[in-house]
């Protein structure tokens, strides 16, 4: 007991207890980053906000937004009516924060701007069309929930119809592959691919659907019922049952109503390495892998791209075209007011450099000054003390 009160847990492994209270010794789990030895200023890190007045849907789809871009988002984060890009901007270093999606809303329609913190590029987008998860799960015949174990992992991003050589492609394409953290298929571990982002450009309507996945496994060549018992290793319901066949071996009419389709061969793997979940998901058993559509959906078009943050050289507009002279005008424009700019900072650094060494000085000469009224009034003190010794 002496040894527990000290902090030393005991052969039986209780919890320790000091000061006679008990102490949680434990209760820290290494993340995946760390398991990895990954740096965390190396993994991107995003805002998901609203700028003004939305609608009740955008307020939605920002939050499942937010929890499809975990866990390297800020999930709970507040906005407020006052906050400005500079607010986002300025706490986006300390805790880094590399990308920032901005919702708004106008009469025309809801608008989306991806940029890159805190130099840019800004990519400008119009919501074409948005569907929320509560609404993608309602058309399904058996909705999959998500756990909060498929969100411990960034999903595994899929970019597809990006090859074109123009250069808002490029910029696009590396906007969307630089906002998840790089993945090795060579060393990544199957077992943390939980969720798949695909991001998909239309050449024909020029527009970037968003969809996000649940990834299943589930093993070939069983019955719904097996595949339950298998995957899920709970006891099964036999109450209504005359046999075990007829659990093993449904009739055909119930197979048929109760079961789901068989995936095809192109949806088959073999594993390459282990997985949990039973013996059918061990290196090289043979399992089907399933998408289900967790939401929300998003349909998006490339209205302008801006040099810098929210700001900047144009560096594409969707319904303009600048000629050569326009735009070195524009480019000479911003050069002048970055000049400006540093000039006006320069100025006001100078400003408080003076106001500070005028506040050191005034200190300074109060010091001094309190130093010789002190010295006075000592050596007054001591005359007079020498004066009533005298008499």
């Amino acid at each position: 007991r002496g040894e527990a009160r000290r902090g030393k847990s005991d052969w039986c492994g209780r919890m320790p207890v000091r000061h006679g209270r008990r102490r949680k010794t434990r209760t820290h789990v290494r993340s995946a980053e760390a398991d990895d030895g990954e740096a965390s200023e190396k993994v991107p890190r995003s805002f998901v906000v609203r700028r003004g007045k939305v609608p009740h849907g955008v307020r939605k789809l920002v939050l499942e937004l937010r929890s499809a871009m975990l866990p390297h988002t800020a999930a709970r984060l507040k906005e407020r009516s006052t906050n400005s890009l500079k607010d986002y901007v300025s706490v986006a270093g300390k805790l880094g924060v590399s990308h920032l999606l901005m919702f708004s809303a106008t009469d025309f329609g809801v608008y989306l701007r991806l940029a890159r913190m805190p130099r840019g590029p800004t990519l400008s987008f119009r919501v074409a069309e948005y569907s929320l998860g509560s609404e993608i799960k309602a058309l399904q015949r058996r909705p999959v929930a998500m756990t909060g174990q498929d969100l411990q992992d960034p999903p595994l991003l899929v970019l597809h119809q990006f090859g074109a050589a123009s250069d808002q492609m490029r910029i696009m394409k590396a906007t969307f592959e630089h906002m998840f953290p790089a993945l090795d298929v060579r060393t990544v571990n199957l077992s943390r691919v939980r969720r798949v982002l695909l991001v998909e450009y239309d050449p024909e309507t020029e527009l970037v659907h968003l969809r996000h996945y649940k990834v299943i496994v589930q093993p070939v060549g069983l019955s719904r019922s097996l595949r339950k018992l298998v995957m899920r290793h709970k006891v099964p319901k036999l109450a209504a049952m005359q046999d075990i066949s007829d659990f093993v071996q449904p009739d055909a009419a119930v197979y048929s109503s109760e079961s789901e389709p068989e995936p095809p061969e192109s949806a088959h793997v073999v594993l390459p390495q282990d997985m949990p979940g039973g013996p059918t998901r061990k290196k090289g058993a043979k399992n089907a892998i399933k998408l289900v559509e967790e939401g929300p959906r998003l349909s998006l078009q490339l209205l302008k791209i801006e040099d810098g943050l929210c700001g900047g050289a144009v560096l594409y507009h969707k319904h303009q075209e600048k000629s050569v002279g326009e735009v070195r005008a524009t480019e000479e424009k911003i050069e002048q007011n970055k000049a400006r700019r540093a000039a006006s900072k320069a100025m006001q650094e100078s400003a408080v450099a003076s106001k500070k060494d005028k506040l050191s000085r005034k200190t300074q000469k109060n010091a001094e000054r309190k130093r010789k009224r002190r010295d006075r009034d000592s050596v007054r003190s001591g005359g007079a003390r020498n004066g009533y010794e005298a008499e």
